[in-house]
Parts: C-alpha cells; sequence; structure tokens
C-alpha cells in the first residue's frame, strides 16, 4: 500500500473511530451548542490529536511494546476517566446556558482543547477501536506510513469541523429553553458514561 491507498485506508480508519457516538462526541456537542463552534471544534482537535498519536504508535509498530503497560494500568486509567467523565457532567448539569454568552460563559479555544485531550487520553474506548479496526487495512508501506497517518487526521478533524459547524449552526435556531434541556440531557450522557465506566473499573479490580 502506498500513496493515495494509503491516504483513503487512514481516512477510512479516522472516520470509522471518530464517528461513533462516544464521550468526545458528547462533550464537542455540548460545548458547540453552549458556548459555539470555536469551543466545539477545539473539542475535537483535542480529541483528533490523541488518534493520531495513537495511530503513529500503532502504525510505527510501538503498540506491543506500550499494550502490556497499559493493560496492567487498565484499572488505573479507568477510575480516572471515570472520575473526569463525571467531572464534567456535574459542571454541564450545573450550568444554564444563556444564548447572550456573557464574557464569564465564554470558554477559551485552549481551554476546550486541553480538557479534551485529557479526556480523549484517559478514553479507552479509541485506543481499543484502533486495535480492532486497523488490521482490516493493508499495512502501509514504510514510505507510506506518513501518508496513512495523514489521512486519518484528515478525516477526524474534517468530521468534528462539520459536527462543531453543524450544531452551532442549529444553536442560533433555538430557544433557551430547548438549549437546556440538550444541555443537560449531555450532562446525564456523560454522567451515565462515567458510572459504566466506573463499573468497568470495579470489575477489572476485583
Amino acid at each position: 500500500m502506498n500513496g493515495m491507498s494509503a491516504f483513503l485506508s487512514g481516512a477510512t480508519v479516522g472516520f470509522v473511530i471518530t464517528v461513533p457516538i462516544g464521550p468526545m462526541s458528547v462533550l464537542c456537542i455540548q460545548r458547540a451548542l453552549v458556548y459555539g463552534a470555536v469551543a466545539g471544534f477545539a473539542t475535537g482537535l483535542g480529541a483528533a490529536t490523541v488518534l493520531a498519536v495513537y495511530t503513529t504508535c500503532a502504525v510505527m509498530g510501538v503498540g506491543p511494546v506500550i499494550t502490556p503497560v497499559l493493560g496492567n494500568s487498565q484499572a488505573f486509567i479507568s477510575v480516572v476517566s471515570a472520575c473526569l467523565l463525571l467531572w464534567f457532567a456535574a459542571r454541564v448539569l450545573r450550568r444554564t446556558v444563556s444564548l447572550a454568552g456573557s464574557a464569564t460563559e465564554r470558554r477559551s479555544a485552549m481551554s476546550s482543547y486541553c480538557s479534551a485531550v485529557a479526556c480523549a487520553v484517559l478514553n479507552p474506548l479509541t485506543p481499543a477501536l484502533l486495535a480492532a479496526v486497523l488490521p482490516t487495512v493493508a499495512a502501509p508501506a514504510p514510505t507510506a506510513a506518513s501518508t496513512m497517518i495523514a489521512g486519518v487526521i484528515c478525516a477526524s478533524v474534517t468530521w468534528w469541523l462539520i459536527v462543531s459547524g453543524s450544531v452551532a449552526a442549529l444553536r442560533s435556531k433555538l430557544n433557551v429553553s430547548v438549549l437546556n434541556l440538550i444541555n443537560r440531557a449531555s450532562g446525564l450522557i456523560l454522567g451515565a458514561l462515567g458510572v459504566l465506566m466506573a463499573a468497568k473499573a470495579w470489575e477489572l479490580s476485583i
């Protein structure tokens, strides 16, 4: 595999991993609704960055080296991930959406990006999906590895741009009551994902 085929394979992997609804999707949608497209896209960009790192490790053959280390720490990672998701959920549920968007309610792109990176790193779903999907595509030639990684990044970034832009556009057509209802639903979903992650950590520890 080389050239365009490597890029298309990478793009396929990127879409397959990024599109399914999970913690990062909920977080991106919630922030795009509350803060606008920039905060939503910055959140997605954080997830794309972590996916790019994981993909690079997998394509370059680093995976087998770090897998045992991650396996031994899986319960701890799940606990931290659960705490982070529950913290996000609590913050979302406490917030009241205002279309006026006062200065205190604005969120910087860097803050959205950094918190998304932290959440994505601690989300075990991403490396699990990557491990399941990558073997279904042909391994790229060494010279085409970077092209495949570029395909993954482009697909992931494109998806988050579409999601954040679409949600932000929809935001202007909704009233405050509906926005607050969606915001609370997002918080409940994040909380439920946090509880599921905590249950997984419990299973791994016993």
